[in-house]
């Protein structure tokens, strides 16, 4: 897919259609880790082919930062485009605009890449992957309660090495809790802890309890 045609389907998403759906997954077969193709192809799917949105959603928010974010774009209630415009409202020439353009989406995308090559984070989206894939998917729920006093007071910061910490959100730890992966789970939620302190307390009962099943 041509940058300009990316493009023009990030300002106006508007104009996407199933015949999209072919340059998009081959977009994301060369670049697997870039999220706004992920992102249009959500929204294709989402607008387009709901016998096929479940999975295409599924994966685009996995991958996404914010699935808030995600979700009113997908219902039309966030537009991306505003960057962009504005951008063009200065006066830059449309030559140099879309040249500038052209250079941020390929940077965009390298560096995609290059934080997805290393082999923890390969990993963790296979595993992703697979699980997405499993029909009739279901969550457990893990009830809270108080903190114990031994883990007020941990230090958990020098503990937060073994996941690579831009992928450690619940889902994946909910991942890992279904395959009964547990000294897994544990990893992220102590990482999660670390990226969220304000959560410090229902997430150290989570581990607390997780960690029954390493007894």
């Amino acid at each position: 897919m041509k940058v300009q045609k990316l493009l023009k389907l990030l300002t106006q998403p508007n104009t996407l259609s199933s015949s999209d759906i072919p340059d998009l997954e081959s977009l994301i077969k060369n670049y697997p880790y870039f999220y706004l193709a992920h992102a249009l192809l959500a929204k294709v799917v989402y607008t387009q082919e709901r016998d096929v949105e479940k999975h295409a959603v599924q994966r685009a928010a996995t991958y996404a930062i914010d699935r808030t974010h995600l979700r009113m774009w997908l219902e039309n209630k966030l537009v991306w485009s505003g960057v962009i415009s504005a951008v063009g409202s200065k006066g830059m020439p449309e030559q140099s605009a879309a040249i500038n353009n052209t250079n941020h989406l390929e940077d965009i995308a390298k560096q995609t890449i290059k934080k997805g090559t290393n082999a923890i984070s390969r990993q963790q989206f296979r595993v992703i992957e697979h699980i997405l894939n499993k029909p009739n998917l279901q969550w457990g729920t893990i009830e809270s309660y108080e903190v114990p006093d031994a883990l007020k007071n941990k230090d958990l910061s020098e503990q937060c090495t073994l996941v690579d910490d831009r992928f450690a959100t619940e889902t994946l730890a909910h991942i890992m809790v279904q395959q009964k992966k547990f000294k897994r789970a544990i990893e992220i939620y102590r990482c999660l802890i670390i990226k969220n302190p304000e959560k410090k307390a229902y997430l150290s009962s989570v581990i607390d309890e997780l960690s029954h099943h390493l007894q």
